[in-house]
């Protein structure tokens, strides 16, 4: 009996040992622009990189361009979603898009956030990878077919704007609070009769105790910037609905 409980519990640990080897972890996002299948030529990332900066900077609007070699198990259609909602692409309004090549399944998902869903329907995204993404990849030029699509989708989302409940730069606000609050603790210790400073009691021998003013903390928003280089400082938080469409190439 004690023989058969030991064979089932072994069984068990390896059933789950094999169940967590077949699903990996995502990837964490380095930028906007997520190469890990070292598919895109330099000038091609720094455009896509700033497409990306100015459709976040002066719509609220988050795009997320990633390749891989595979999402295998996954569909590629479960992994952008899974990654979409893992990463948060998009701002309070939900409004980010994530495009997703994999290389070995061929097949180009495109995910759009809850808020960008009107704008972006289905039929909408579909006809975008027909006509300026999959041409280019049947060629085999990922980074033009990617560029392509990334300015199509940046000019069917032209006009649109989202609000966006945090500020784009906190450093300045955090600066400012912290000026206020540092020059309100100062004129408070200065007006009380038994603080520290120049009006506080006297010392020994009748002379004034002279106790240096403690040195305040920077606060944590403005120690320079936020994130890696190129103005990534992580994504918004947005969701998916598991709108978009894919494509076989």
């Amino acid at each position: 009996m004690r023989k058969a409980l030991k064979s089932l519990l072994w069984f068990w640990m390896l059933m789950l040992l094999a169940a967590s080897s077949c699903f990996a972890a995502l990837p964490k996002p380095v930028g906007f622009v997520n190469d890990f299948a070292q598919l895109i030529d330099q000038r091609t990332r720094m455009e896509l990189n700033d497409i990306a900066e100015r459709l976040r900077d002066k719509q609220g609007i988050e795009i997320a361009v990633v390749t891989v070699a595979t999402t295998q198990p996954e569909t590629p259609k479960q992994y952008a979603t899974k990654l979409f909602n893992e990463w948060g692409i998009g701002g309070p309004e939900d409004s980010g898009l994530l495009i997703l090549l994999a290389l070995e399944d061929r097949e180009i998902q495109v995910e759009v956030g809850y808020g960008l869903e009107g704008v972006l329907p289905d039929g909408n995204v579909g006809a975008i990878l027909d006509d300026a993404v999959i041409p280019y990849f049947v060629e085999g030029d990922y980074s033009k077919g990617l560029l392509e699509g990334t300015k199509a989708f940046a000019q069917a989302l032209s006009g649109e704007s989202y609000s966006r409940k945090a500020s784009r730069n906190p450093d300045l606000i955090g600066f400012i609070i912290f000026i206020f609050i540092a020059a309100l603790v100062t004129w408070s210790a200065r007006r009380s009769p038994s603080g520290p400073g120049p009006r506080g009691p006297l010392g020994p021998g009748g002379t004034m105790r002279r106790t240096p003013y403690p040195p305040h903390p920077m606060p944590p928003v403005f120690r320079g910037p936020r994130g890696g280089g190129g103005g990534f400082g992580g994504f918004g938080g947005g969701r998916s609905g598991g709108g978009g469409a894919g494509r076989k190439f």
